[in-house]
């Protein structure tokens, strides 16, 4: 008798065995011709086929009924808590990185200097300095530049900081000038849209050079990071040259500065308040809608606005931080 074999109807993703292998009697199955037989053929293939699409689907519908195990794992995290507890730990290793870097320059040299602009950076750094007790003694000196251009703001929380901290700032300005008014009377009240560069000459980069040889500086600490702009992008925290460069912020972000600001409840700049990330001259200093302060170069932003280089350039430098040589001071590599 000719026997034939037929697959059993299997659950989805069951395996197959012999018992699932049964023999049935072909003779008995009562058709006319082979004609017949193919078309039962098929419509039996066809409503197997049919029941294990069906068997598939169901499967597939209970599996989706089921609760994934990663979404449980993923409801028993608070992200915002841990994205919090995350920040805090960087910012405790990025104080711990600053400080060390700090007392190595300053253990390690005799005439340390900090130029300090009163921006949200280096009211840390100030911080920072006061937490190692180089302010009231005396240990590093703060040199402040008086460009006659500033927000009165400025000079306002200068004194207030130099009453908190317990320093006095030693101050520099244009070298033939006096004040703002003589400093007009000789050279106008628009040399910095006439000549640029000569205004950032007199104004910024020469009291800045001459301030750093008076102060026999042999370690500049200053607020540079990162996150400034290409220009400083691969900046590390200290560089060779004379004097050597501190940057104890130079891995930090702009939102870091303001993470410690808040966490230590420091005094700032009061026209942070009036939307402005950084603050530099009066006449080319703005606001910067608050959502993008913490973009990349965002804090500097708002500086320099309106003004270009001679060769037509946006301008993003004052001067002091460009790479060279100033031969009237006799300061090399200061210019940044």
């Amino acid at each position: 008798m000719p026997i034939c074999l037929q697959r059993a109807h299997l659950p989805c993703g069951s395996a197959l065995s012999k018992r699932d292998i049964r023999p049935y009697n072909v003779s008995a199955l009562r058709f006319s011709s082979p004609e017949s037989v193919s078309r039962q053929g098929r419509c039996e293939c066809n409503s197997n086929r049919t029941r294990a699409v069906r068997s598939r689907r169901g499967c597939q519908q209970r599996a989706l009924q089921r609760k994934p195990v990663c979404a449980v794992a993923q409801t028993a995290i608070d992200i915002s808590t841990f994205v919090q507890e995350s920040r805090n730990k960087r910012l405790e290793l990025l104080e711990r990185q600053a400080l060390e870097t700090l007392k190595i320059c300053v253990e390690n040299s005799e005439h340390p200097v900090f130029p300090c602009a009163l921006i949200a950076g280096d009211v840390v750094i100030l911080e920072l300095l006061s937490k190692l007790d180089y302010l009231k003694t005396s240990r590093v000196s703060v040199a402040f530049v008086d460009t006659f251009h500033l927000f009165p703001e400025t000079i306002t929380f200068l004194r207030q900081l130099e009453g908190k901290y317990g320093f006095k700032a030693k101050e520099f300005h244009a070298a033939d000038s006096t004040d703002v008014k003589d400093f007009r009377a000789k050279h106008g009240r628009d040399l910095y849209m006439t000549d640029i560069d000569e205004y950032d000459r007199i104004c910024k980069v020469e009291p800045f050079n001459r301030a750093l040889k008076t102060l026999q500086c042999d370690v500049m600490i200053n607020g540079r990071r990162r996150d400034h702009g290409f220009e400083r992008a691969h900046l590390e925290v200290l560089e060779e040259g004379s004097p050597i460069k501190c940057n104890p912020l130079a891995w930090w972000e702009f939102k870091d500065c303001w993470d410690y600001i808040h966490k230590h409840g420091l005094q700032y700049h009061p026209l942070h308040d009036e939307d402005f990330p950084s603050i530099g001259d009066l006449h080319s200093t703005v606001p910067v809608p608050r959502e993008k302060w913490f973009e990349y170069a965002g804090e500097r932003s708002g500086r320099f606005q309106g003004l270009t280089n001679k060769d037509g350039s946006v301008k993003t430098e004052c001067g002091i931080h460009v790479a060279g040589d100033d031969e009237e001071s006799g300061m090399s590599n200061i210019r940044k």
